[in-house]
């Protein structure tokens, strides 16, 4: 499901592009005989960014928070299986999903313009670098061929989180202590009070659509954690009676097939 970053993350992200912008710039203006290998440079710099991301995301797994959740006693886990059934049935989910589904679809997009641009623009930068000896002409060439594609790819990133002003998460696999939730990417302290901005929470329960979710606003996209069951109702009084959220919503409609 979507992942959306944190202020801190989207901070770190255009810092290290930046970053890595200037690293290359350099490299090619004085040495842009190597121009091939920066691109490769450049691949391996978007897999360390990606690792870096995903283990912002899977922190949970080593957290204080986690271990503390761990020590009590275990009320519900999850089935994975159980869960795809769920999602399959619910024929309201697509509907959901689909303004991530195109928000994705549009970051792939820029991906593909990104691994186009560097050959066609860089075969005419290799030209005019190896026809000149001004560095401020080479520089210009050089910063223009990757900062370019890099702005459209944060207008394009810009566009989608104010576009997505709904995003649902599902969590595949999760585990209910009566200290709190522990799933992927998912770390929630009980009582909901004690986690940073807890007090924000709210819990929604749709008996109709097999979930319960955990809502938070974070600017202004509100971001819902969805953890669905079959014992959705053994679910929610556990949530209800451990977490004790002061916002607790049900809600019914006729989804179900």
């Amino acid at each position: 499901m979507a992942y959306q970053m944190s202020k801190k993350q989207w901070a770190f992200s255009i810092a290290y592009g930046q970053g890595m912008i200037a690293l290359l710039t350099i490299l090619n203006v004085f040495y842009p005989q190597y121009l091939g290998y920066t691109f490769i440079i450049f691949i391996i710099g978007m897999v360390a960014f990606t690792a870096v991301m995903m283990k912002s995301q899977l922190k949970h797994i080593t957290s204080r928070e986690a271990k503390e959740i761990k020590e009590g006693r275990r009320l519900y886990k999850s089935d994975p299986s159980e869960i795809r059934e769920l999602q399959a049935r619910d024929t309201k989910l697509v509907a959901e999903l689909k303004p991530m589904m195109k928000s994705a679809g549009l970051s792939f997009l820029s991906m593909i313009v990104v691994f186009a641009w560097y050959p066609l623009y860089f075969r005419y930068a290799r030209g005019i670098a190896s026809s000149t000896t001004d560095l401020l002409v080479r520089l210009g060439v050089f910063l223009a061929g990757y900062e370019i594609p890099y702005i459209v790819i944060t207008l394009i990133n810009l566009w989608s989180r104010r576009v997505v002003k709904d995003v649902v998460q599902i969590v595949n696999n999760y585990e209910v202590y009566n200290k709190g939730v522990l799933g992927m990417g998912l770390t929630i302290k009980f009582p909901l009070e004690e986690n940073k901005g807890g007090d924000m929470y709210k819990v929604v329960f749709n008996p109709s659509r097999r979930f319960v979710e955990f809502v938070i606003q974070r600017g202004k996209t509100t971001i819902r954690y969805r953890l669905y069951s079959r014992s959705c109702d053994r679910l929610a009084d556990i949530i209800k009676r451990y977490g004790k959220p002061k916002n607790f919503e049900v809600v019914r409609d006729s989804s179900r097939r």
